[in-house]
């Protein structure tokens, strides 16, 4: 979203007001939000069922307010089922005013994981959606709405981090383990006990390892209070650049499924990944997710670019194995983790250049801004 901010201030040449909902570095860059962000921070179906009053609340009072201020554009960021409620509530109200500017997504739906029918959807409420995977767009009807690949925000970094072409000097980073047990709450109480005791394993095996733990000032407490009685080397680092700066640091890492995956593959991390969750919501993903696993440099490149270990299978003793493996012939992994590094740039980045750009070339060109 912050990137999307960039790109639409560049390409507009009087200041831009900004209303809706967003986090620190939005509101930095000019946010009004009158909402916290974590209140749309929902995990699986149970929290989505559990929480839709509350989220239909905060939906219809953004429908107002838009309706109120009458923006250029509305544009809203990957919360896929909460921006089909809204984008919906949106709609038949400018119907009613006799009003409308254009509603934009940033993110698809993930319609190659969880089936072709979530398009639909989207098609019908949404007049633009940019993509961040190149092989996204064919699923959506264009003469419904406009899909267009963008690039990936976490490609440009890595490309601009590695020079000017997607090749990668030679990398030895050893001596620091990455802990990346989510960004969110409940991915924290859910996962971050078991990262902790294969860390514990694997440093019998290793003991002059040291461990790195980014996350974000909100969940910084939370975790320091599950380490402080862990006996683990173990910095946990916050704030501007933590994350980045930390990144830099490992030879290989521990984490859990998301984003994060795919930011340590782009800089040709070694790691091992995992994901545990309330057991209900793992059955219904189950009986709904189209791929082998969730990881996203996996099913970018339709193979094992990490190993997973998904709820039961998640448990210390996988976890550390699977990490001594790759740390015991850690240069072979690192070189291997380059090549696949080296091809997911190529893979995610736009034909227009960097991230801002191609969103502020394709905005500007079809008169959305």
């Amino acid at each position: 979203a912050v990137h999307l901010m960039r790109a639409v201030q560049q390409n507009v040449k009087q200041p831009v007001d900004w209303i809706g909902i967003g986090g620190d570095q939005m509101q930095k860059l000019g946010l009004s939000s009158n909402v916290p962000m974590s209140e749309l921070s929902v995990i699986g179906i149970l929290d989505a069922i559990s929480s839709y009053n509350s989220l239909l609340q905060i939906a219809k009072a953004q429908v107002e307010h838009i309706i109120e201020f009458r923006p250029k554009a509305i544009f809203t960021v990957d919360t896929k089922q909460f921006s089909i409620k809204f984008a919906s509530l949106l709609r038949k109200e400018m119907d009613n005013v006799g009003w409308h500017a254009p509603i934009i997504q940033l993110v698809a739906p993930t319609v190659w994981a969880w089936g072709a029918w979530r398009a639909k959807k989207f098609e019908k409420l949404f007049d633009v959606i940019l993509c961040l995977f190149p092989f996204e767009p064919p699923y959506f009807n264009s003469k419904k709405t406009n899909a267009v690949f963008v690039g990936h925000p976490e490609a440009h970094k890595a490309l601009e981090k590695n020079g000017q072409t997607p090749s990668f000097k030679r990398i030895n980073r050893v001596g620091v383990i990455g802990l990346m047990p989510g960004s969110r709450k409940k991915e924290i109480e859910f996962n971050l006990s078991d990262i902790l005791h294969s860390a514990e394993l694997f440093l019998r095996r290793f003991p002059k390892c040291q461990f790195i733990l980014p996350t974000t000032p909100n969940l910084e407490k939370l975790i320091n209070d599950q380490i402080k009685n862990s006996q683990l080397p173990i910095q946990v680092v916050s704030g501007k650049g933590a994350f980045k700066n930390s990144l830099s640091k490992m030879s290989a890492a521990i984490c859990v499924s998301g984003t994060a995956t795919l930011q340590l593959s782009l800089r040709g991390i070694p790691a091992v990944t995992c994901y545990k969750m309330n057991s209900l919501n793992f059955f219904l993903m189950q009986l709904l997710f189209k791929q082998k696993d969730p990881i996203l440099p996996n099913i970018l490149l339709q193979k094992e670019v990490y190993p997973c270990y998904l709820q039961s299978a998640q448990t210390p003793y996988n976890l550390s194995s699977s990490l001594i493996d790759i740390y015991s012939n850690i240069s072979f992994h690192q070189k291997k983790m380059q090549h696949n590094a080296n091809k997911l740039i190529q893979l995610l980045i736009s034909e227009e250049g960097d991230f801002v750009t191609s969103v502020g070339n394709h905005l500007t060109k079809n008169d959305l801004i």
